[in-house]
């Protein structure tokens, strides 16, 4: 009997030292080979504006990465893998890389639009002007603890972006209220921006609509031409030269109207006029004047009582020299706007001050003869200088 007992007990020591020999000799990985692009048709590409359409430019296709396990010669797959197709500026080893495009897969397409925004916007290049670019896969694979491998090789690339449309140019809304005329600007309303940054494409329009009034948004670009941001769908817009496409006003009076030119949005609000004072005068007051007696602006029209336009030439500046200058109503210091971003021009933002409170002035850098529009509902104002 005993030697029974100790015949079964061997067996059960035999089975555990089993178990664990299983446990110790899971596969373990010894060699990755990593991904290859796969070579390029060009190797030059000059980007050419699409419009409103987003065109394939190129596809990047690069081989599978290999995972060989306990010296094997076959390669095994594991998982979780993922790609990302990153590019940088040649040379710059990388240091700096940009996703383009991340995916399970062994391909990647590649359009126009995203490449060049990615380009202006993180590799710092300039329209029209050629830049150098690298490309490579980098590998993410691994559960708990994920490890990377790049591309065995990088595939290079000579880009030459597009130039946009000028972010800071003028947008106007044009329709039955100036009766689609598309070439005097007086007769359009003007948009504006809440600050000058080149990467801001939002305009927006605080003012009054007429009833039954239908409308389109022009860009100066285009003016002369009937070819607009037109109504596409509910909150959405084209850029196309179109007799219909116009958007819609039921009923009058003051809205806000914002549209995004990159994202091809719009959005109409109503507008609480009440309790906005209508303001007897508002001038632009600067050094130019002495700080006094300023130049006054004139409204846009009885129905538009808060936007102001006028034209001024200011002296010509030397060294360091510049102009300051704001806004105020009826000639007095107790009904004033200063700058919220002194530097912001062509556009920007204002806000309304009546005490004693520290009111910074916009800072104009060159003297010349100067378009100025500003709304006293808004605060927002434009400084366009005109060419010579």
């Amino acid at each position: 009997m005993k030697t029974y007992k100790k015949y079964i007990i061997g067996i059960l020591c035999l089975l555990g030292m089993a178990a664990c020999s299983d446990k110790d000799t899971e596969p373990a990985l010894t060699r990755v080979v990593p991904s290859a692009l796969d070579d390029f048709p060009f190797d030059n590409y000059v980007l050419q504006n699409p419009e409103d359409e987003d065109p394939l430019l190129f596809t990047v296709t690069w081989t599978e990465t290999l995972f060989y396990l306990d010296g094997s010669s076959t390669p095994m797959p594991i998982a979780p893998v993922e790609y990302t197709l990153q590019v940088d500026k040649a040379g710059n080893n990388f240091e700096s890389p940009q996703t383009l495009a991340t995916t399970s897969s062994l391909v990647a397409n590649i359009y126009t639009k995203e490449l060049n925004n990615l380009m202006e916007e993180s590799l710092d290049a300039i329209p029209g002007e050629k830049m150098d670019i690298e490309l490579r896969v980098l590998t993410s694979y691994g559960q708990n603890v994920v490890r990377e491998v790049v591309s065995s090789n990088t595939m290079k690339l000579a880009v030459t972006p597009f130039k946009d449309r000028d972010p800071l140019q003028l947008v106007y809304i044009i329709g039955d209220m100036n009766g689609w005329n598309n070439s005097n600007t007086d007769g359009m309303y003007v948009m504006f921006k809440n600050n000058s940054d080149s990467k801001n494409h939002v305009y927006t329009y605080t003012g009054y609509m007429p009833e039954n009034c239908y409308y389109k948004f022009l860009p100066e670009e285009s003016l002369g031409t009937y070819k607009a941001y037109c109504f596409k769908e509910d909150g959405k817009l084209e850029y196309v030269e179109s007799d219909g496409g116009a958007l819609h006003n039921a009923t009058a009076g003051y809205k806000t109207i914002t549209i995004n030119l990159k994202e091809l949005t719009y959005t109409v609000e109503d507008y609480d006029i009440s309790g906005a004072k209508v303001w007897g005068s508002i001038g632009l007051i600067g050094e130019f004047c002495g700080w006094d007696n300023e130049p006054l602006m004139t409204r846009f029209s009885v129905d538009n009582s808060h936007l102001w336009k006028m034209e001024i030439t200011l002296p010509a500046l030397t060294g360091n020299n510049t102009h300051p200058v704001k806004f105020r109503a009826n000639k007095s210091w107790d009904s004033r706007w200063a700058a919220t971003d002194p530097e912001s021009v062509p556009y920007g933002k204002t806000i309304f001050l009546m005490g004693d409170e520290y009111d910074p002035n916009i800072i104009l850098r060159e003297g010349g003869d100067y378009q100025v529009i500003f709304n006293d509902l808004t605060g927002h104002y434009i400084f366009r200088k005109k060419e010579q």
